[in-house]
């Protein structure tokens, strides 16, 4: 077995040096702990947990709270960028979902029977008691994509992001722009401001019909409700889908069913999904940052959980990325009106 004086031994370093780089305590450099805890996992080095609890009074166990969508590939790549930022910083993770062994324990019961140091929130119902309960309590805890008062946020700028993909469109001749929008939430609100914003500003009138209540995740029902958009008096020239796997899914789809309906109909998406580059036509999107999220929510996170008497609570807004593809058509202004 591994003992702290092989790690030091291999290092050049001190028990004592090694003993406070594993257990998050050093006042060294983040490169010399950084490479002092590699080179433990390295040796194959694995500390005992329960002493280390009792030790620090942290259990480093962060929790992740989810409701379901963890198949949708944003939060799959948020989660796992999420894992790697926080096995950096010597935390591990663990999973809050629906099912919780059965009881009818809440969340903030449940994060501190498993005596978690945070929790993140990923996806909720964030309008829930449940929720609001583990979020505004004592327990650190870090929102993604929501904003409770006096709570660490992380989101997308979903607001910002709406108002560059319609200018987007508009730049390519397009002035009818329907948008199909996802669940009532903090996400779809600020996206609908960012998204009658712009098209005030632009000039851009919004005919009734033209911005349309639907799902995330949701092919079919995307794919529903660009027929029917299609078959009103006032056509969109443009249509902005709540994200990627619902635009992809109506794309295949409506091309199979209903192809002269795609002949001259642009599509955008929203997520920045891999699947999005790899077809063709390549699709027109806005990618979120999760690499960036991750990071800032592991940071806000671990101050929090190490440095309460520090930490104050900030609200950060990530930036993203539009993705050019094949996905929006040119149109002559004169033909777009």
């Amino acid at each position: 077995m591994v003992k702290l004086k092989d790690i030091a031994e291999a290092c050049g370093v001190s028990v004592a040096t090694v003993s406070r780089a594993l257990n998050g305590l050093s006042n060294e450099n983040r490169e010399r702990t950084a490479f002092i805890c590699q080179k433990a996992r390295e040796m194959g080095y694995y500390p005992n947990a329960a002493a280390k609890t009792l030790k620090t009074s942290r259990s480093n166990n962060i929790g992740i709270l989810y409701e379901d969508r963890m198949n949708h590939e944003y939060f799959s790549s948020l989660l796992e960028e999420l894992r790697r930022n926080a096995e950096a910083r010597g935390y591990d993770l663990t999973l809050i979902g629906n099912e919780r062994g059965g009881s009818d324990a809440s969340y903030y019961d449940h994060a501190r029977r498993r005596n978690l140091d945070g929790v993140i929130v990923i996806q909720a119902d964030f309008e829930s008691s449940n929720v609001i309960r583990l979020a505004t309590s004592a327990i650190p805890s870090v929102i993604i994509d929501h904003i409770y008062e006096g709570c660490d946020c992380v989101a997308s700028d979903n607001r910002v992001s709406m108002e560059r993909l319609v200018r987007y469109a508009w730049s390519r001749g397009h002035r009818r722009i329907a948008f199909i929008a996802g669940e009532r939430g903090a996400v779809t609100r600020e996206r609908l401001a960012g998204f009658y914003k712009v098209c005030a500003e632009l000039g851009i009138r919004v005919p009734e019909g033209f911005v349309v209540d639907g799902r995330f995740h949701d092919p079919a029902g995307c794919a529903q409700i660009i027929r029917r958009l299609a078959a009103g008096e006032e056509k969109p020239t443009c249509i902005l889908c709540p994200d990627d796997f619902s635009c992809l899914g109506a794309m295949w789809e409506l091309k199979e069913k209903n192809p002269e309906i795609m002949k001259d109909l642009s599509l955008i998406g929203f997520d920045g999904i891999r699947m999005g580059g790899m077809i063709q036509p390549r699709l027109t999107t806005y990618r979120q940052n999760a690499e960036k999220i991750a990071a800032e929510a592991i940071t806000l996170l671990t101050e929090a959980i190490e440095t309460p008497e520090k930490h104050v609570p900030r609200q950060i807004t990530v930036e993203g990325t539009l993705v050019e593809g094949d996905t929006v058509l040119n149109r002559p202004v004169a033909e777009a009106r």
